[in-house]
């Protein structure tokens, strides 16, 4: 069957997004996983599916696994719905499995959007631990530790800060990620502060691997440099194909700003098992 589809990115974090009336009779953890296939697929790190009246974003990771929420994906979520003409205003609500999220377009021309990405969280249940892990050293082998800081910003995140970004990141992320403290599995940030406004930083996403940009990843670094008196209340995080802006409001919510782009638009060719 021939499915509409259309592919974005944010800041390198790449997604297939289509419209729920046009999948709803598919096994959508299947097409997800056959769609963001890189070499069979149209390739992306996640599948975004459109949900209207309500506005809800559905988001699955490259395996087939769904996410509460997606920091990269809601920017490409909300530039999508304003080319698809689904909303025809600069401020709406989006629905997540992780609560509302409050949307800005900042701009159009290039699609430029804010985001109230909510507060962070330190409850265990959301978390997925069974004690406070919070500055732990966790041995990842019997001759290696290495200190972490973990809280639920939209999805499960885990905060590494490193000197330099040339540790081997997917092989410690990914031991992190499946360490057996994370009953749900992490996210892995590691983040470099090159001063009191700006950070570097990649992350190993939960059910895809290394990517590019993490928006949720971001806030949650954002938050645990601030707490550790690392940063300030403001933020400039550097990607490899993008910056995000974010701030830490007086109520604790964080502000994430950056861009969304357009791939392509086409139909896409899927076959079930």
């Amino acid at each position: 069957m021939k499915i509409p589809v259309a592919k974005y990115h944010g800041c390198g974090n790449d997604f297939v997004i289509a419209r729920y009336q046009d999948v709803k009779d598919i096994d959508l953890e299947e097409l997800a996983i056959k769609a963001c296939d890189r070499h069979t697929g149209i390739g992306a790190d996640g599948m975004i599916i459109v949900q209207e009246d309500p506005l809800e974003m559905i988001f699955y990771n490259q395996d087939g696994s769904r996410a509460p929420m997606c920091g990269n994906g809601i920017r490409c979520f909300s530039a999508y719905c304003t080319d698809e003409k689904i909303v025809e205003k600069d401020k709406f609500t989006v629905s997540t499995l992780a609560g509302n999220q409050e949307v800005e377009i900042i701009d159009h021309q290039p699609f430029f959007v804010r985001i109230d990405m909510g507060t962070a969280k330190d409850d265990l249940n959301l978390i997925g631990i069974q004690q406070p892990i919070w500055g732990k050293e966790i041995p990842l082998s019997p001759q290696e530790k290495i200190k972490i800081y973990s809280l639920f910003m939209g999805t499960i995140h885990t905060v590494v800060f490193v000197e330099q970004q040339s540790i081997d990141m997917e092989r410690v992320g990914k031991m992190i990620c499946e360490h057996p403290y994370f009953q749900y599995q992490t996210n892995v940030n590691f983040v470099t502060i090159l001063n009191e406004q700006e950070m570097r930083m990649r992350t190993y996403e939960r059910g895809c691997g290394m990517t590019l940009a993490c928006g949720t990843g971001a806030c949650a670094s954002l938050v645990c440099a601030n707490r550790l008196n690392k940063m300030g209340n403001h933020a400039k995080v550097l990607l490899p194909k993008g910056e995000l802006l974010l701030s830490i409001e007086t109520n604790g919510h964080v502000m994430m700003s950056g861009p969304a782009i357009r791939i392509m638009k086409g139909e896409y060719e899927y076959e079930a098992n």
